[in-house]
């Protein structure tokens, strides 16, 4: 009798073994498919990135107005008034002094100085059933580098010599270190689109925007001074009392700069 229940005893720690064994198996067996899915899995693609854009695009949303700006850093002293209306262009690279304090708002780097009067017109746009949305804002000088370099590669992949590709990317690009983008002070507006001269936006910009400060900063018909081509979402803050003046004198910023210093 001891021997058979011995034996009964013995049967049910075998088969026990086994089913533990079996439950092992498949728990590791699980794992190592999850793992290899994982591992296999595609990754998101970043999207595309304009030329003229930096990061990130953002929907035709209203965004809220409340929360929305937050100081990323602080610089070492106040920003100086003339910076306000500092020339960064073809001729002219970002002044190794120049104080900016960026901070984020909706999603977009900008300058803390851009931020209330933004907003202040952003909420007036939109009293007039108009929508105003930032697409970029602030832009390093080595993130400008990045997009120079591909509208050149895309140019000496279309034929033309390093010069002329140069030469043809900086009609759009600026050249790193004198782009507009790297004051913090310019902004791109409602996704970057070509016919945005055909919209009530505009419309409504080139009527109300030096009211809080901002300018067209490359109009079509200033292009041989600015010698950048005409971008219709392109707005830059120079302060209201600077944007009236060049309103009224239909200047471009480098006509008002060269005004200015001509009166001193």
């Amino acid at each position: 009798m001891r021997k058979r229940k011995s034996k009964v005893k013995m049967f049910f720690l075998s088969v026990g073994a086994l089913v533990a064994a079996a439950v092992t198996t498949a728990a590791v067996s699980t794992v190592f498919i999850f793992t290899m899915e994982q591992a296999s899995a595609k990754p998101e693609e970043a999207p595309a990135v304009s030329e003229v854009e930096s990061e990130p695009a953002f929907s035709s949303a209203q965004p809220p107005k409340s929360g929305a700006a937050q100081a990323n850093a602080k610089p070492e002293e106040s920003p100086a008034e003339d910076d306000l209306i500092v020339l960064v262009n073809y001729a002219e690279t970002m002044p190794e002094d120049f104080h900016r304090n960026i901070v984020n708002l909706y999603g977009v780097d900008v300058d803390e100085r851009i931020v209330e009067p933004f907003q202040q017109m952003q909420a007036a746009a939109q009293a007039d059933g108009v929508s105003l949305w930032i697409s970029s804002g602030y832009r390093s000088v080595q993130r400008q580098s990045e997009l120079f370099d591909r509208a050149v590669e895309e140019n000496l992949g279309n034929g033309m010599g390093q010069q002329q590709a140069e030469a043809v990317a900086a009609l759009s690009v600026a050249r790193p270190g004198c782009s507009e983008h790297n004051t913090g002070l310019a902004i791109d507006l409602n996704g970057v689109r070509e016919n945005f001269d055909t919209t009530p936006e505009y419309e409504w910009l080139t009527e109300h925007a030096a009211e809080y400060g901002f300018i067209l900063r490359y109009p079509e018909d200033k292009q041989e001074i600015t010698k950048i081509r005409f971008e219709p979402w392109h707005y830059r803050y120079v302060g209201v009392e600077h944007a009236k003046a060049m309103q009224e004198r239909h200047f471009c910023l480098e006509e008002y700069v060269e005004y200015l210093e001509n009166q001193r």
